[in-house]
Order: C-alpha cells, then structure tokens, then sequence
C-alpha cells in the first residue's frame, strides 16, 4: 500500500485585519482540501474528491452557496484536480475503483463524476442526507448533479466496534480490511473519518475541526466559533466528536490525525509522505 496527500482544492478565505489578528495563521490562500490516494492491491482509492474538473470549469455551480463561494472563496486550478494530479503521477485515472467520502460536501465529493467507474463508499445518514434533504441549509448544502454520473454508492449504517468511544465501522465491501471508517457525526448528519492501518497509522478527521489549533485545545478563536456555527449540522453533537478526538489526541500521540483544510497539516504529511 503506498499513500499519495493531495491537495484538491485551494481556498482564499476572505481576508480581515480582526480575523488575522485572532488567527495569525489563517492568511490567504491558507487552506487546502486535503485528500488521499492510495494505491493497493484492489486498485486505487480516494479518500474525498475535492473539487472537480466541472467545478473548476463552471464556477456558477457555486453560487447558491454563498458561504462557500463567497467566504472561502475557492481557487479554481485544473490541476489541482484529483484527475489531474493522478494524471501526473503516472497513473490511470480509470483505475480508480474505490471513493471513500467523508460527506458530500461539494469540495469533498466534487470529483466523484471524475471516477465513474469508482464505487462510492459513504454512511447511510450522510446518504439519506443528501437524496432527502431537510431544510435551506441541507438543499444548499447537496447538490446532485456531483454524483449524477455514478451510481455505484454503498452505504453502511453507524453501527460496529467502539473505538475510543466512537464507532469503528470495518469491511468496507471490495476495500482492504486496515481501511475503515470511524464515525463523526455533528458537521453532517453522516459525516465520518477514515482510520488507515499503515506504517504509520492515519486518521483523516474531515471536517471535525478546521485547524490544528481546535485540536489542541477548546480556547480557540472567536472566528473559528463564528466558522463552527455557520457549517456544522449539530453543533452539540460536532463539540462532543471534536472533544473526543482531543482525548484520543492526547493519550494515542503516534496516530497521525489529520483534517481536510489546515495547510500545515498537510505540508507536514506531505515532508513526510
């Protein structure tokens, strides 16, 4: 098994002399959209998409969501596509068979069209989410047309071992046995990691945090709150995963945990890839 970090989507978040003096670290074009490329004996497997060739080619697809379009202000580059970067690494985009997503997000599941031939590995609740969703926010949110090309989607239910207090769902159908996903719920109503079995074991957190600095401590920024409220589904539920992953943070120090959008974090994966 081999492990790619890709970055599949950069993002310039609107910039504010208050907001830079709260989080020094949060300048322009600071966040990433961090995902995995693994190749294994089954073929290759995404862990989340980022955006995607029509996304970056078509940035109307945004509008509707103004948070996201306008706030985070994406920077829409051909090449940093999950195709495209597949693509450079002498690869087949076509062997993609598997794309393990965290929740349908537009900036994590933007490629799947990309992968056609890919089977979709998701939770049931994020799932459901997305063909039926409840309210402005979730039909703001799920946008069909990212997955109209694919319709090779397998669902698992939240249920399975307890792992450090959350659930540990494995066998994921056709994926090796050191990939699984862990449960985290709150941002989406499906929203999960995924925890990899490897020289050095990984978990991709999603968007459970935004930045390390949430990770280390629950006195963070007063903007990273303001970002909490206006993206987590279930803000209750979202504080009580992210306090979790603080514990298995502190007492599980070799496990390489990581989110979708901290650039440092995922420089840091990358010097050591």
């Amino acid at each position: 098994m081999k492990i790619h970090h890709l970055n599949c989507g950069s993002f310039c978040p609107l910039s504010h002399p208050i907001v830079n003096r709260a989080i020094p670290e949060l300048d322009r074009l600071n966040l990433v959209c961090h995902c995995l490329l693994i190749e294994s004996e089954q073929g290759l497997i995404l862990v989340d998409t980022g955006l995607g060739l029509e996304d970056v080619r078509n940035q109307e697809r945004f509008l509707p969501n103004f948070i996201f379009n306008k706030l985070a202000k994406p920077k829409l580059d051909l090449e940093e596509t999950a195709f495209m970067q597949i693509m450079r690494l002498g690869l087949n985009p076509k062997d993609v068979k598997h794309i393990i997503v965290s929740h349908f997000d537009a900036d994590h599941i933007g490629g799947i069209n990309d992968f056609p031939q890919a089977t979709v590995h998701v939770l049931q609740g994020e799932w459901q989410a997305a063909l039926n969703p409840k309210d402005a926010r979730e039909k703001v949110r799920y946008k069909s047309l990212r997955w109209k090309n694919n319709n090779k989607i397998k669902t698992y239910e939240s249920v399975g071992d307890d792992w450090n207090g959350l659930c540990k769902i494995q066998n994921l159908v056709g994926i090796d046995k050191s990939i699984y996903l862990i449960a985290l719920p709150g941002h989406t109503r499906g929203h999960t990691g995924v925890y990899i079995e490897h020289k050095n074991d990984l978990f991709f957190t999603g968007d459970s945090y935004l930045l390390e600095t949430q990770l280390k401590s629950d006195n963070y920024p007063l903007p990273l709150r303001l970002y909490d409220k206006m993206t987590h589904v279930d803000l209750k539920q979202a504080y009580k995963t992210l306090s979790q992953l603080r514990e298995i943070h502190l007492k599980n120090p070799e496990i390489k945990m990581f989110s979708s959008h901290d650039r440092e974090l995922f420089i840091k994966m990358m010097e050591e890839e």
